[in-house]
């Protein structure tokens, strides 16, 4: 009936009139007992809906909705759409929220995932309207790699798992699950080669890759040309950065966008995600492609840079080159190439960041 009510834009003073005649059975009972003491022509809609909802919502049941409403938090499994249409619903429990539109807006930001309120955190926003229309954008700008990686898969090597040519139309392409392994962490198909101890080359048991007869031999370095080093990630995701205690997070702008950065001692180069390659608005250049050792033992293969990036920290502009990774949790990776290039390390309890070509100047984080 609400509902009806707000589509049809009629003024307070008639709702009342039109509600009482759709009453029937016990509530039909309930208004006559009411009446004498609220009279229709002299009861707003407001005190109507109250006087109704404390009838057949006892306070118990009232205060499990708004105890359901203050603690509501985005899923991962969770839409905008979906958590917009919840926080609408419980929000009836909860006007003290929902009245003004600034308090509305702030309960609804507070309540979304991490890496969505993240990218929205630099703005101060007055109507719930416009949270909502700004974080429908950033989900879809998340949700954008994912489809064009169903459209045009990349090269990713990956132990034994099978790997596709660049080029191949996404319609010949098996859309694969959006399921992770449960003991590797990742997409694949068939048996988890980790979890039954198979070689990552050949997929027989009884070795590991390293010791994989079928693995073809590493041509010697050319006389007096010095061994190329393959570049390295230590951490991907968030679980690889929390069991270690050499890498931390923060958040800064990185070309004017904020970023979620991991700063990785343990990494030899420095990375960004595709999703927020897409938002740094500069040109990109293909490279050699390089072979990235993953945590997991897999390799990853790179080919194309960001040059000349400009970072935020303590009120300063520095440069990073970035090479474009496919990960998810962390938006940049900056690892030695950047801490060496500034001659920088991280203070990892006291999250500072100290520069020796600085003058030995120190920024938090």
């Amino acid at each position: 009936m609400e509902k009806m009510f707000q589509a049809l834009q009629f003024p307070e003073e008639t709702k009342v009139r039109l509600a009482i005649p759709q009453l029937i059975g016990s509530a039909e009972f309930w208004w006559t007992t009411m009446e004498p003491a609220y009279p229709a022509s002299r009861i707003t809609w407001r005190d109507f809906t109250r006087l109704f909802y404390a009838e057949y919502f006892p306070n118990s049941v009232s205060q499990m909705k708004q105890d359901e409403f203050l603690t509501l938090t985005q899923s991962e499994q969770m839409s905008i759409l979906q958590y917009a249409s919840k926080f609408n619903e419980l929000g009836r429990f909860c006007p003290q929220f929902m009245d003004n539109e600034r308090s509305k807006a702030s309960r609804f930001e507070r309540g979304l995932r991490y890496r969505i309120r993240s990218r929205i955190s630099s703005h101060l926003f007055t109507c719930y309207r416009d949270v909502l229309d700004r974080v429908l954008k950033v989900e879809a700008d998340l949700m954008r790699p994912d489809i064009e990686r169903n459209d045009l898969m990349k090269v990713r090597p990956a132990g034994g798992q099978s790997s596709r040519p660049r080029g191949i139309k996404g319609s010949m392409i098996k859309k694969r699950q959006n399921r992770d392994c449960p003991s590797c962490g990742k997409h694949h198909s068939g048996p988890c080669l980790r979890k039954i101890g198979a070689c990552f080359t050949c997929g027989q048991i009884g070795h590991i890759a390293r010791d994989c007869p079928r693995r073809a031999p590493r041509p010697p370095a050319p006389e007096g040309q010095r061994p190329r080093n393959n570049p390295r990630v230590f951490a991907l995701t968030r679980q690889d950065a929390s069991a270690s205690d050499q890498v931390v997070t923060g958040t800064l702008p990185v070309n004017l966008i904020d970023a979620s950065i991991l700063f990785d001692s343990g990494s030899t180069h420095s990375f960004v995600s595709v999703s927020f390659s897409k938002q740094l608005h500069c040109t990109s250049e293909k490279i050699e492609p390089l072979h990235v050792a993953t945590p997991l033992k897999e390799t990853i293969i790179v080919d194309t840079k960001y040059k000349n990036c400009i970072i935020q920290l303590g009120g300063k502009e520095l440069e990073a080159n970035l090479l474009q990774l496919d990960m998810h949790d962390f938006d940049i990776i900056l690892g030695m190439d950047w801490m060496s290039q500034y001659h920088a390390h991280i203070d990892c309890y006291h999250r500072k960041w100290y520069s020796g070509c600085q003058g030995n100047q120190s920024s938090s984080f």
